[in-house]
């Protein structure tokens, strides 16, 4: 790219956490050496991450995150731009930990064995799988770096049980996903991570080891192992805007984008205005990033395309406490699609984090759009009562809710099959500049991960120039 006289331009479309965090990359970097154009299609920022208030009955109100709740902080990108933007006041404890989550089993909630204990009494897996589970540390490592599924990597190392009882249900879930065609290395990367020490066990020991060095060494490590804001994890996008400067604006569609004669992007809105940018970071999921490139960069638009994406979407329910009382003791619900259920998981988020319910009150989100690909787009009347109908059939929840509300993403939850991380460097490979690719459709969909990716995209980007702030 030719390096101009004028102060770079660059063009964010998708105002999501991963459109958002480029900017504010681009703003430590460079400042005010580079001017940043936000478009956002929807009429509010954050994407996926949506929090929703909904009025009690006696007062307060119940909190409601629809998307993504909390965020692990082992991987260090959430923490990190929580520190910058000074939210850490802000920070909660959001109950990460896996106590209190069963699985589907057979008709049954099974709770998921986690201590040796548990794991020698409990009826979810059989003397055989036990056993089998039990052998890990003899099974050879595989080391020629190459993808494989969730389900290979899972019955290789632990067996075809741990596969269908316990391992497969809690990823499947959080994926949203078939184990039998997810990549291990977007899925669970630091499984394989841990295999590289020969198996899964010495992995862990190791793994234990290395966080106690670097917990000592890191100045200002995050003070649990999720975190999520007590206002809700909307807070961190309401930051972010909040402090970001340039051009932000919502309600603005993009048709298409092209390329001038002279190299540089050019976008167009809906409603007709051309923008040009010196680059255009497309922070959308894969399959609309396509669309739009489809006539500037055919190649790269048509590997775009192959990235599969389906619908997901949740329901959050308000209940008294007597009404759901017998489930006290439960936190999550992983249910597997060999269940062949209409819903995909349920957590109680009121148990997980006690603020987001008045005193007496219990708020249930309820996840859809995988088992039954129908409920993604059925009236939302329809839905409740689908949802309705699943809970007293699985957990003899027959009490109408107080409220409720949905959220819906559809075509928007990236499907990483085998080969993804391969099929993302071909996508990269190809696309030409001025154009950028950023999001949850390509190298992990977590918060954090589209975090790390945005900014790493956004340095890439300012690195073009030579006009940077302090050069």
């Amino acid at each position: 790219m030719a390096i101009s006289n004028h102060a770079p331009a660059v063009i964010i479309i998708g105002g999501g956490i991963s459109g958002l965090s480029a900017a504010w990359e681009l703003q430590q970097t460079a400042g005010s050496n580079v001017h940043v154009t936000v478009l956002e299609a929807s009429e509010r920022w954050g994407g996926k991450v949506l929090t929703q208030q909904m009025p009690g009955l006696d007062g307060g109100e119940f909190i409601i995150d629809a998307g993504p709740e909390s965020f692990v902080t082992r991987k260090t990108a959430a923490w990190q731009l929580t520190r910058e933007l000074g939210l850490e006041t802000a920070v909660i404890d959001p109950g990460g930990e896996a106590s209190g989550t069963y699985v589907l089993d057979g008709g049954k909630p099974m709770k998921l064995p986690l201590n040796p204990a548990a794991f020698i009494t409990s009826p979810l897996l059989s003397v055989r799988g036990k056993l089998r589970m039990l052998l890990e540390p003899f099974i050879p490592a595989r080391r020629d770096g190459q993808d494989e599924s969730l389900a290979e990597f899972v019955t290789r190392r632990l067996g075809r049980e741990a596969l269908e009882k316990f391992i497969g249900p809690v990823l499947g879930g959080i994926y949203n996903t078939n184990p039998e065609v997810q990549s291990i290395l977007v899925t669970s990367p630091v499984m394989r991570e841990l295999e590289e020490h020969g198996s899964l066990v010495k992995g862990s020991i190791a793994r234990m080891r290395e966080r106690r060095k670097q917990a000592a060494m890191v100045e200002n490590p995050a003070p649990y192992r999720f975190i999520g804001f007590a206002p809700g994890a909307e807070a961190l996008v309401k930051e972010l805007v909040a402090q970001l400067k340039g051009d932000l604006r919502l309600n603005a569609p993009v048709m298409r984008v092209g390329r001038t004669d002279d190299g540089r992007g050019v976008v167009t809105l809906a409603d007709g205005e051309q923008l040009t940018a010196d680059a255009i970071i497309l922070a959308t999921t894969a399959n609309i990033s396509a669309a739009l490139l489809a006539d500037a960069a055919p190649e790269a638009a048509a590997k775009l395309a192959e990235i599969r994406h389906v619908n997901i979407g949740t329901v959050s329910l308000a209940y008294r406490n007597a009404d759901v009382a017998h489930t006290a003791h439960m936190r999550g619900l992983m249910i597997p699609r060999r269940e062949k259920r209409r819903i995909d998981a349920i957590t109680w988020t009121s148990a997980k984090i006690p603020t987001r319910a008045p005193a007496g009150y219990t708020l249930l989100r309820v996840f859809f759009g995988g088992g039954d690909p129908q409920t993604a787009t059925m009236p939302e009347a329809e839905l409740l009562q689908v949802v309705q109908t699943e809970l007293a059939a699985l957990l003899n929840i027959t009490a109408e809710p107080l409220d409720y509300r949905v959220a819906r993403w559809p075509d928007s939850y990236p499907q990483a099959a085998v080969g993804h991380l391969q099929h993302v460097a071909e996508i990269e490979k190809v696309l030409e500049r001025p154009f950028f690719v950023t999001g949850s459709s390509y190298r992990g969909l977590a918060v954090p991960d589209c975090i790390k990716q945005a900014r790493e995209t956004a340095v890439l980007v300012s690195n073009q120039w030579t006009v940077i702030s302090g050069q």
